[in-house]
Protein backbone atom coordinates (compact mmCIF):
# COMPACT_ATOMS: atom_id res chain seq x y z
CA UNK A 1 0.00 0.00 0.00
CA UNK A 2 1.08 3.25 -0.75
CA UNK A 3 3.69 2.68 -3.63
CA UNK A 4 3.17 4.70 -6.73
CA UNK A 5 2.77 2.59 -10.22
CA UNK A 6 3.09 4.81 -13.37
CA UNK A 7 3.34 4.09 -17.37
CA UNK A 8 0.28 0.76 -17.19
CA UNK A 9 -2.81 1.18 -17.58
CA UNK A 10 -4.59 3.59 -20.02
CA UNK A 11 -4.01 7.35 -19.32
CA UNK A 12 -7.61 8.46 -20.19
CA UNK A 13 -9.50 6.19 -17.25
CA UNK A 14 -11.48 7.87 -15.28
CA UNK A 15 -9.87 9.70 -11.82
CA UNK A 16 -10.71 7.91 -8.95
CA UNK A 17 -10.42 4.21 -7.35
CA UNK A 18 -10.60 0.91 -9.68
CA UNK A 19 -10.40 -2.23 -8.95
CA UNK A 20 -8.93 -5.12 -10.62
CA UNK A 21 -10.00 -9.00 -8.95
CA UNK A 22 -8.24 -12.62 -9.64
CA UNK A 23 -8.94 -15.69 -8.60
CA UNK A 24 -6.90 -15.12 -5.45
CA UNK A 25 -6.13 -11.57 -5.03
CA UNK A 26 -8.07 -8.40 -5.15
CA UNK A 27 -5.99 -5.18 -6.55
CA UNK A 28 -6.71 -1.50 -5.72
CA UNK A 29 -5.62 1.32 -7.39
CA UNK A 30 -6.11 5.38 -7.76
CA UNK A 31 -5.60 7.05 -10.81
CA UNK A 32 -5.18 10.64 -10.20
CA UNK A 33 -5.33 11.83 -13.92
CA UNK A 34 -1.40 11.95 -14.29
CA UNK A 35 -0.34 8.92 -12.17
CA UNK A 36 -1.35 5.68 -10.76
CA UNK A 37 -0.93 5.79 -6.86
CA UNK A 38 -1.82 3.89 -3.55
CA UNK A 39 -1.46 0.52 -5.01
CA UNK A 40 -3.41 -2.48 -2.49
CA UNK A 41 -3.18 -6.10 -2.77
CA UNK A 42 -5.35 -8.00 -0.67
CA UNK A 43 -5.65 -11.84 -0.75
CA UNK A 44 -9.05 -13.24 -1.01
CA UNK A 45 -8.76 -15.43 2.02
CA UNK A 46 -7.61 -11.96 4.06
CA UNK A 47 -11.07 -10.60 2.85
CA UNK A 48 -13.12 -13.40 3.64
CA UNK A 49 -11.14 -13.46 6.98
CA UNK A 50 -12.11 -9.97 8.58
CA UNK A 51 -15.71 -10.24 6.53
CA UNK A 52 -16.14 -13.53 9.00
CA UNK A 53 -14.64 -12.07 12.54
CA UNK A 54 -17.35 -11.48 15.30
CA UNK A 55 -18.77 -8.19 16.58
CA UNK A 56 -18.65 -7.28 19.75
CA UNK A 57 -22.00 -7.56 21.64
CA UNK A 58 -23.77 -4.78 23.70
CA UNK A 59 -23.76 -5.03 27.32
CA UNK A 60 -27.48 -6.11 28.49
CA UNK A 61 -26.82 -4.47 32.15
CA UNK A 62 -26.91 -0.70 30.70
CA UNK A 63 -30.97 -1.38 30.14
CA UNK A 64 -30.93 -2.14 33.98
CA UNK A 65 -32.84 0.77 36.24
CA UNK A 66 -32.07 2.68 38.21
CA UNK A 67 -28.90 3.65 37.35
CA UNK A 68 -27.16 7.05 37.84
CA UNK A 69 -24.39 9.08 35.90
CA UNK A 70 -21.66 8.04 37.79
CA UNK A 71 -23.29 4.55 38.22
CA UNK A 72 -23.53 4.36 34.52
CA UNK A 73 -19.95 5.41 33.75
CA UNK A 74 -17.92 3.15 36.47
CA UNK A 75 -20.00 0.08 35.12
CA UNK A 76 -19.07 0.89 31.37
CA UNK A 77 -15.33 1.07 32.85
CA UNK A 78 -15.44 -1.65 33.85
CA UNK A 79 -16.40 -3.56 30.77
CA UNK A 80 -13.94 -1.78 28.62
CA UNK A 81 -11.13 -3.13 30.99
CA UNK A 82 -12.96 -6.95 31.40
CA UNK A 83 -13.10 -6.85 27.33
CA UNK A 84 -9.07 -5.57 27.22
CA UNK A 85 -8.62 -8.15 29.67
CA UNK A 86 -10.14 -10.58 27.73
CA UNK A 87 -8.03 -10.40 25.06
CA UNK A 88 -5.12 -10.00 26.74
CA UNK A 89 -4.99 -13.14 28.12
CA UNK A 90 -5.75 -15.06 25.30
CA UNK A 91 -2.73 -13.57 23.69
CA UNK A 92 -0.81 -15.44 26.88
CA UNK A 93 -0.91 -19.47 25.76
CA UNK A 94 -0.31 -18.07 21.86
CA UNK A 95 3.26 -16.42 23.45
CA UNK A 96 3.58 -19.77 25.49
CA UNK A 97 3.37 -22.29 22.71
CA UNK A 98 5.49 -19.74 20.22
CA UNK A 99 8.29 -19.43 23.06
CA UNK A 100 8.56 -23.22 23.71
CA UNK A 101 8.92 -23.66 19.99
CA UNK A 102 11.61 -20.75 20.06
CA UNK A 103 13.54 -22.80 22.96
CA UNK A 104 13.20 -26.01 20.96
CA UNK A 105 14.30 -24.66 17.83
CA UNK A 106 17.63 -22.93 19.60
CA UNK A 107 18.28 -26.62 21.26
CA UNK A 108 18.26 -28.17 17.86
CA UNK A 109 20.37 -25.35 16.49
CA UNK A 110 22.90 -25.57 18.97
CA UNK A 111 23.19 -29.39 18.80
CA UNK A 112 23.83 -29.43 14.75
CA UNK A 113 26.38 -26.90 15.15
CA UNK A 114 28.47 -29.18 17.59
CA UNK A 115 27.80 -31.73 14.88
CA UNK A 116 28.82 -30.25 11.62
CA UNK A 117 32.00 -27.94 12.39
CA UNK A 118 32.06 -26.82 8.43
CA UNK A 119 28.36 -25.09 9.29
CA UNK A 120 29.59 -23.70 12.78
CA UNK A 121 29.27 -20.18 11.30
CA UNK A 122 25.86 -20.38 9.95
CA UNK A 123 24.51 -22.46 12.59
CA UNK A 124 25.78 -20.13 15.14
CA UNK A 125 24.53 -17.14 12.95
CA UNK A 126 21.22 -19.17 13.39
CA UNK A 127 21.30 -19.75 16.86
CA UNK A 128 21.60 -16.03 17.87
CA UNK A 129 18.76 -15.22 15.73
CA UNK A 130 16.83 -17.97 17.14
CA UNK A 131 18.00 -16.52 20.59
CA UNK A 132 16.95 -12.76 20.16
CA UNK A 133 13.30 -14.33 19.41
CA UNK A 134 13.20 -16.01 22.44
CA UNK A 135 14.84 -12.96 23.79
CA UNK A 136 11.91 -10.64 22.31
CA UNK A 137 9.30 -13.26 23.10
CA UNK A 138 10.09 -13.25 26.51
CA UNK A 139 10.24 -9.45 27.09
CA UNK A 140 6.69 -9.44 25.14
CA UNK A 141 5.35 -11.74 27.54
CA UNK A 142 6.68 -10.25 30.44
CA UNK A 143 5.15 -7.16 29.01
CA UNK A 144 1.72 -8.81 28.82
CA UNK A 145 1.72 -10.33 31.79
CA UNK A 146 2.84 -7.10 33.44
CA UNK A 147 -0.06 -5.21 31.83
CA UNK A 148 -2.69 -8.02 32.68
CA UNK A 149 -1.52 -6.89 36.08
CA UNK A 150 -2.29 -3.32 35.91
CA UNK A 151 -5.44 -4.24 34.14
CA UNK A 152 -6.46 -6.55 36.71
CA UNK A 153 -5.48 -3.53 39.28
CA UNK A 154 -7.66 -0.89 37.71
CA UNK A 155 -10.46 -3.26 37.81
CA UNK A 156 -10.80 -3.64 40.99
CA UNK A 157 -10.50 0.21 41.55
CA UNK A 158 -13.41 0.99 39.00
CA UNK A 159 -15.05 -2.04 40.74
CA UNK A 160 -14.92 0.09 44.21
CA UNK A 161 -15.46 2.72 42.54
CA UNK A 162 -18.84 1.36 41.44
CA UNK A 163 -19.35 -0.14 44.88
CA UNK A 164 -19.00 3.27 46.44
CA UNK A 165 -21.70 4.99 43.95
CA UNK A 166 -23.97 2.14 44.61
CA UNK A 167 -23.75 2.44 48.14
CA UNK A 168 -24.00 6.51 47.59
CA UNK A 169 -27.08 6.12 45.18
CA UNK A 170 -28.43 3.70 48.03
CA UNK A 171 -28.40 6.45 50.78
CA UNK A 172 -29.42 9.28 48.84
CA UNK A 173 -32.59 7.16 47.41
CA UNK A 174 -33.44 5.83 51.02
CA UNK A 175 -34.04 9.52 52.30
CA UNK A 176 -36.25 10.61 48.80
CA UNK A 177 -39.44 11.24 49.24
CA UNK A 178 -42.23 11.19 46.53
CA UNK A 179 -44.06 14.64 46.36
CA UNK A 180 -47.08 15.51 47.84
CA UNK A 181 -48.54 17.01 44.03
CA UNK A 182 -47.71 12.93 42.79
CA UNK A 183 -50.09 11.72 45.41
CA UNK A 184 -53.17 14.00 44.91
CA UNK A 185 -53.20 14.39 41.12
CA UNK A 186 -51.51 11.11 39.87
CA UNK A 187 -51.74 8.53 42.18
CA UNK A 188 -54.93 7.24 42.01
CA UNK A 189 -55.63 7.68 38.69
CA UNK A 190 -52.45 5.30 38.07
CA UNK A 191 -54.41 2.55 40.79
CA UNK A 192 -56.79 2.70 38.68
CA UNK A 193 -55.57 2.28 35.31
CA UNK A 194 -53.96 -1.07 36.86
CA UNK A 195 -57.20 -2.27 38.67
CA UNK A 196 -60.02 -1.43 36.28
CA UNK A 197 -63.33 -1.32 37.89
CA UNK A 198 -61.99 -1.19 41.49
CA UNK A 199 -62.83 1.23 43.78
CA UNK A 200 -58.99 2.18 44.95
CA UNK A 201 -59.95 4.79 46.78
CA UNK A 202 -61.83 3.02 49.82
CA UNK A 203 -58.91 0.30 49.51
CA UNK A 204 -56.66 0.40 52.28
CA UNK A 205 -52.95 0.44 51.84
CA UNK A 206 -52.96 -3.05 53.70
CA UNK A 207 -55.16 -4.14 51.09
CA UNK A 208 -53.08 -2.58 48.42
CA UNK A 209 -49.92 -4.46 49.77
CA UNK A 210 -51.64 -7.58 49.16
CA UNK A 211 -52.63 -6.21 45.61
CA UNK A 212 -49.28 -5.59 44.90
CA UNK A 213 -47.09 -8.18 46.58
CA UNK A 214 -49.04 -10.75 48.31
CA UNK A 215 -47.82 -9.56 51.43
CA UNK A 216 -49.81 -11.94 53.75
CA UNK A 217 -47.88 -15.13 52.44
CA UNK A 218 -44.80 -16.44 54.79
CA UNK A 219 -42.13 -14.65 52.09
CA UNK A 220 -42.50 -11.97 49.31
CA UNK A 221 -44.13 -12.37 45.35
CA UNK A 222 -44.91 -9.55 43.05
CA UNK A 223 -48.56 -9.23 42.46
CA UNK A 224 -48.60 -7.21 40.02
CA UNK A 225 -45.44 -4.71 38.23
CA UNK A 226 -47.39 -1.09 39.59
CA UNK A 227 -45.42 1.80 37.93
CA UNK A 228 -43.21 -0.95 36.64
CA UNK A 229 -41.50 -1.03 40.04
CA UNK A 230 -41.32 -4.89 40.13
CA UNK A 231 -39.61 -5.43 36.97
CA UNK A 232 -36.77 -2.63 37.09
CA UNK A 233 -33.17 -4.05 38.63
CA UNK A 234 -32.19 -2.44 42.14
CA UNK A 235 -28.02 -1.97 41.35
CA UNK A 236 -27.25 -2.48 44.93
CA UNK A 237 -28.42 -5.91 44.92
CA UNK A 238 -28.53 -6.53 41.14
CA UNK A 239 -32.12 -8.02 41.97
CA UNK A 240 -35.28 -7.12 39.66
CA UNK A 241 -37.56 -5.10 42.42
CA UNK A 242 -37.13 -1.60 43.83
CA UNK A 243 -39.55 0.58 45.68
CA UNK A 244 -42.32 2.63 44.48
CA UNK A 245 -40.38 5.85 45.09
CA UNK A 246 -37.96 5.14 42.80
CA UNK A 247 -40.42 3.47 40.17
CA UNK A 248 -41.90 7.25 40.07
CA UNK A 249 -38.72 9.28 39.93
CA UNK A 250 -37.94 6.92 36.65
CA UNK A 251 -41.19 7.62 35.00
CA UNK A 252 -40.54 11.74 35.98
CA UNK A 253 -37.56 12.96 38.05
CA UNK A 254 -39.85 16.17 39.60
CA UNK A 255 -41.92 13.63 41.57
CA UNK A 256 -39.25 12.56 43.57
CA UNK A 257 -37.20 14.66 45.81
CA UNK A 258 -35.30 14.53 49.06
CA UNK A 259 -37.82 14.14 51.66
CA UNK A 260 -38.43 17.27 53.95
CA UNK A 261 -41.49 15.72 55.55
CA UNK A 262 -42.13 12.10 57.25
CA UNK A 263 -45.39 10.28 57.22
CA UNK A 264 -46.10 9.10 60.78
CA UNK A 265 -49.23 6.50 60.03
CA UNK A 266 -50.64 3.50 59.71
CA UNK A 267 -50.98 1.24 56.34
CA UNK A 268 -54.76 0.45 57.90
CA UNK A 269 -55.83 3.88 56.13
CA UNK A 270 -57.90 4.11 53.45
CA UNK A 271 -55.94 5.85 49.84
CA UNK A 272 -58.48 8.24 49.62
CA UNK A 273 -59.16 9.89 53.03
CA UNK A 274 -55.30 9.74 53.47
CA UNK A 275 -53.77 11.99 51.07
CA UNK A 276 -56.86 14.41 51.43
CA UNK A 277 -55.38 14.77 54.98
CA UNK A 278 -52.24 15.43 53.82
CA UNK A 279 -53.65 17.61 51.28
CA UNK A 280 -55.34 20.09 53.88
CA UNK A 281 -52.58 19.96 56.01
CA UNK A 282 -50.39 21.22 53.35
CA UNK A 283 -52.96 23.79 52.24
CA UNK A 284 -53.44 24.69 55.88
CA UNK A 285 -49.88 25.68 56.20
CA UNK A 286 -48.56 27.36 53.15
CA UNK A 287 -47.20 24.03 51.96
CA UNK A 288 -46.35 23.56 48.19
CA UNK A 289 -47.36 20.33 46.70
CA UNK A 290 -44.96 19.59 44.36
CA UNK A 291 -42.02 20.98 46.32
CA UNK A 292 -43.17 19.00 49.40
CA UNK A 293 -41.61 15.59 49.17
CA UNK A 294 -43.13 13.10 51.79
CA UNK A 295 -41.30 10.19 53.20
CA UNK A 296 -44.07 7.47 53.18
CA UNK A 297 -42.86 4.03 54.46
CA UNK A 298 -44.89 2.20 52.09
CA UNK A 299 -43.25 4.34 48.54
CA UNK A 300 -40.14 4.73 50.02
CA UNK A 301 -38.83 1.18 51.47
CA UNK A 302 -37.96 -1.31 48.99
CA UNK A 303 -40.90 -3.88 50.04
CA UNK A 304 -39.07 -6.58 48.55
CA UNK A 305 -36.62 -6.38 50.98
CA UNK A 306 -39.21 -4.99 53.91
CA UNK A 307 -41.40 -7.85 53.10
CA UNK A 308 -39.38 -10.76 51.73
CA UNK A 309 -36.16 -10.37 53.74
CA UNK A 310 -37.49 -8.91 57.28
CA UNK A 311 -35.18 -6.22 57.36
CA UNK A 312 -34.64 -4.52 60.95
CA UNK A 313 -36.90 -1.09 60.39
CA UNK A 314 -35.27 -0.10 64.22
CA UNK A 315 -31.91 0.46 62.20
CA UNK A 316 -32.37 2.87 59.47
CA UNK A 317 -36.22 4.54 61.16
CA UNK A 318 -34.04 7.59 63.18
CA UNK A 319 -31.59 8.51 60.49
CA UNK A 320 -34.99 8.69 58.50
CA UNK A 321 -36.99 10.75 60.17
CA UNK A 322 -34.17 12.84 61.23
CA UNK A 323 -33.16 13.57 57.72
CA UNK A 324 -36.60 14.64 56.88
CA UNK A 325 -36.56 17.59 60.00
CA UNK A 326 -40.08 17.61 60.10
CA UNK A 327 -42.84 14.87 60.84
CA UNK A 328 -46.32 15.07 60.34
CA UNK A 329 -48.86 12.48 62.62
CA UNK A 330 -51.85 11.11 60.62
CA UNK A 331 -54.91 10.27 62.30
CA UNK A 332 -57.94 8.96 61.22
CA UNK A 333 -59.93 10.53 63.85
CA UNK A 334 -59.49 12.18 67.55
CA UNK A 335 -61.03 8.80 69.57
CA UNK A 336 -60.03 5.12 68.93
CA UNK A 337 -57.68 6.41 66.28
CA UNK A 338 -56.26 2.92 64.90
CA UNK A 339 -53.01 5.38 64.68
CA UNK A 340 -52.79 4.24 68.72
CA UNK A 341 -53.28 1.02 68.09
CA UNK A 342 -50.29 0.07 66.83
CA UNK A 343 -46.69 -0.25 68.58
CA UNK A 344 -45.01 1.10 65.67
CA UNK A 345 -46.52 4.58 65.23
CA UNK A 346 -46.22 5.45 69.04
CA UNK A 347 -42.58 4.53 68.95
CA UNK A 348 -41.97 7.07 66.03
CA UNK A 349 -43.28 9.83 68.00
CA UNK A 350 -41.84 8.58 71.09
CA UNK A 351 -38.23 9.06 68.43
CA UNK A 352 -39.41 12.73 66.90
CA UNK A 353 -40.77 13.96 69.99
CA UNK A 354 -38.54 13.02 72.87
CA UNK A 355 -34.98 11.90 71.13
CA UNK A 356 -34.77 13.81 68.20
CA UNK A 357 -36.89 17.17 69.74
CA UNK A 358 -38.39 17.57 66.00
CA UNK A 359 -41.51 19.67 65.10
CA UNK A 360 -44.60 17.50 64.99
CA UNK A 361 -47.59 18.73 63.29
CA UNK A 362 -50.94 16.77 62.96
CA UNK A 363 -53.03 15.86 60.51
CA UNK A 364 -57.14 14.55 60.61
CA UNK A 365 -58.62 12.44 58.16
CA UNK A 366 -61.63 13.44 59.67
CA UNK A 367 -63.32 15.30 62.28
CA UNK A 368 -64.12 13.55 65.43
Amino acid sequence: AGERVTGFFFRNAAIGLWQFDTDREAVKINWSGREWTQLRVESKAERTRSEKEPRRRQDPVLDRMPLRRTEKRAHEEIQRLLEELKETEQQIPEVNARAEDAHKDLQYKDAARKVAEEEACKKQAEAKAAAEVVRQIDSRRQAIEAKRQDIHAALTKARDVLANETAKATAERAEEGVSLDFLANHFVPELKRQFPGVDVEQKTFSELAEMFWDSGRQGFAHKTDFLGHASLVDPSDEEAGVSLTTAIWKKNTKHVGKANLFVSWTWRYRVGPFIEALVEHARRNGLVPDSLFLWVCFFTNNQRRWLGQHQDGVAVFAANVSSAKRVVCVLDKYQDSLYFQRLWTLFEMFVACIVLNLEVSLAIMEEG
